[in-house]
């Protein structure tokens, strides 16, 4: 009898990998949705009255909550939550990650989402659609979502007050979600790679009465390593009548930095049915590889198509389904979109905050100004970007105890990540960084607590690497492995993913930072570790690990500079198209500052 219980058993388990087989999943593997914000869009009226018929539309009085319906079947739904009008920058209601449910991708991947009260929990007040499939097919761990919930109770037009959700499903083999990065360029023309090739305007939101302004922002990168490249967004055809380009002219785009354009509907102008595209012009030694066409979409992202990069905003109101680094390029963006140059009377654009973009008939160039007219000085990330930054570490590896380092000393030794006058995003080299020490005398720093800076080198000579199943080429970090626990600590220990450059090279301008304490042995004291990281989920492929070793502690010097080898695992996929078995990392850089 327990022979026959076995083989049922074992035939159960059969069919379920069969089946998991046939649906590329593992058979271990499940989904949870989580559903994060429920947020309202706001626009440019008095406060009282936006907020009146708002509460209103959504029953704001009561707590809402959101179902999650697969074939009709209610799979699941969110606590209940009152939405909040007194929160900094954004008006709803927010679960986080607190509540999730399991999504059966295998039965049926299109969702139905519906918003509804607690006081009438059987009347919808809000209806949106999404499809999950490409979780699967693309055997993605991490996806997030931000979607339009079309109101149901009132009509749409002028008066009716829209919102979005923001919702992310997680792999039960994802170890933690990515954390925040710059804006990914998933698309890949050698030279340049642009963030988006996709711009979205919802018909609905587009009337010469302008209660909404729909910016589209497009992320574009000069990948190369010594060509500067001269870019601009032009309207094709017809778009020049609808769409308005900033900054409209010629960028000077230096190697290895990134250039942020906006796209705005023309108020004057209400939705149209033509095709409307625009094309990124790049002029220098190196070209694209093929010609950058954008095209605009009168339309919401479709539910079929909720994966594909998108990045736009409504007001003040950002809709995009991937990361963005707040606290690098916000201040970016908030300089190139319309919406932050209108001073409006309901309180939720901060005329301080905002930036404009101006041309400088002395400097013969564009320049930031704040709203009042003030020009804006160009610095590295200040004290707040410090904070974050410690406050990330420290959450990573526990609390430094018994030492006070300050925030002064921590933006030090930050990368110096500079706004240039076009309100791009400029990386210096390393060697151009002046906030270290020279080359000194020896010194005994044997028995002395130092901050210990490792500032990275570049690698030359690594294969141009593209995911075979999608056509996005993935990005490649650096992190640290401490090979002598008690003598050092991690504070900053591994690196944001960088693109490889075009010509395959590959560089990070982030610095990783360590604490050494009295009597640490530095004879290979850490490892570095080489990784891949997909770009849909964060997922990261081995590819190598290199030391650092220095000689003695008693005689070094404040800054070291030194190559590390980098050896790659044979399990890496590209092994075989190395010339060699390792990969040099050149310049180098290990600073050390005593801490007193």
């Amino acid at each position: 009898m327990n022979g026959i219980a076995t083989s049922l058993a074992s035939t159960s388990r059969t069919l379920e990998d069969l089946h998991a087989h046939k649906n590329g999943l593992k058979s271990e593997e499940k989904f949870i949705l989580y559903i994060t914000r429920f947020r309202l869009v706001e626009t440019a009226e008095e406060t009282s009255q936006w907020s009146s018929r708002s509460k209103q539309q959504w029953d704001a009085t009561n707590p809402i909550i959101i179902h999650v319906k697969s074939k009709l079947v209610r799979i699941g739904s969110t606590p209940p939550k009152m939405i909040k009008y007194d929160r900094q920058g954004w008006t709803g209601a927010e679960w986080g990650l607190e509540s999730g449910f399991e999504v059966p991708i295998h039965e049926e991947p299109m969702l139905l989402i519906e918003v509804a009260s607690t006081k009438h929990p059987n009347i919808i007040i809000g209806l949106g659609a999404f499809n999950v499939q490409s979780i699967a097919t693309e055997s993605n761990q991490y996806l997030r979502y931000c979607l339009h919930i079309t109101p149901t109770k009132t009509a749409i037009d002028s008066e009716a007050v829209h919102a979005v959700l923001d919702v992310e499903i997680h792999s039960s083999l994802l170890d933690e979600p990515p954390e925040s990065n710059y804006m990914p360029l998933e698309y890949n023309y050698t030279a340049v790679r642009v963030s988006t090739m996709d711009l979205y305007y919802p018909p609905f939101l587009l009337s010469d009465a302008g209660q909404y302004i729909v910016s589209n922002v497009i992320c574009v990168m000069n990948m190369t390593e010594s060509s500067s490249l001269a870019m601009q967004l032009v309207p094709l055809k017809e778009a020049s009548v609808y769409i308005n380009i900033e900054p409209p002219n010629v960028i000077t785009v230096r190697p290895q930095q990134r250039m942020y354009f906006s796209a705005t509907w023309i108020h004057s102008q209400k939705a149209c049915m033509r095709a409307l595209e625009i094309r990124l012009v790049v002029n220098g030694l190196q070209r694209p590889s093929a010609p950058i066409v954008i095209k605009a979409h009168l339309t919401i992202p479709q539910p079929t198509t909720t994966n594909i990069p998108y990045h736009y905003w409504v007001n003040t109101t950002c809709i995009t389904n991937r990361s963005i680094l707040a606290s690098q390029e916000l201040p970016i963006l908030r300089a190139i979109l319309p919406v932050y140059r209108v001073l409006s009377s309901s309180g939720f654009v901060d005329p301080t905050e905002g930036m404009i973009v101006a041309f400088d008939k002395d400097k013969g160039e564009q320049v930031l100004l704040r709203n009042d007219g003030m020009p804006l000085t160009m610095s590295r990330p200040g004290s707040q970007w410090s904070k974050l930054a410690m406050d990330s570490a420290l959450r990573r590896d526990g609390v430094i105890q018994g030492i006070d380092i300050s925030q002064t000393n921590i933006t030090d030794l930050f990368s110096e990540s500079l706004l240039n006058a076009n309100g791009s995003f400029v990386v210096q080299e390393a060697d151009q960084v002046d906030s270290f020490p020279m080359r000194r005398p020896l010194l005994n720093l044997y028995q002395k607590t130092c901050m210990c800076t490792i500032v990275l080198g570049t690698i030359y000579g690594f294969p141009m690497v593209l995911g075979l199943s999608t056509g996005i080429s993935p990005s490649f970090q650096v992190s640290i492995t401490l090979l002598d626990q008690k003598g050092w600590q991690i504070v900053i220990g591994d690196t944001l993913p960088s693109y490889q450059s075009a010509s395959g090279s590959l560089r990070w301008i982030e610095h990783l930072v360590l604490l050494k304490w009295p009597g640490a042995d530095s004879t290979q004291f850490i490892r570095l570790n080489l990784t891949e990281v997909r770009p849909q989920d964060g997922d990261e492929t081995p590819i190598g690990a290199g030391l650092i070793s220095l000689n003695r502690m008693d005689r070094i010097h404040a800054m070291n500079s030194l190559s590390v080898a980098f050896y790659v695992y044979e399990t890496y996929s590209l092994y075989d198209q190395l010339n060699s078995s390792s990969l040099l990392m050149k310049d180098v850089k290990v600073i050390f500052s005593e801490m007193r």
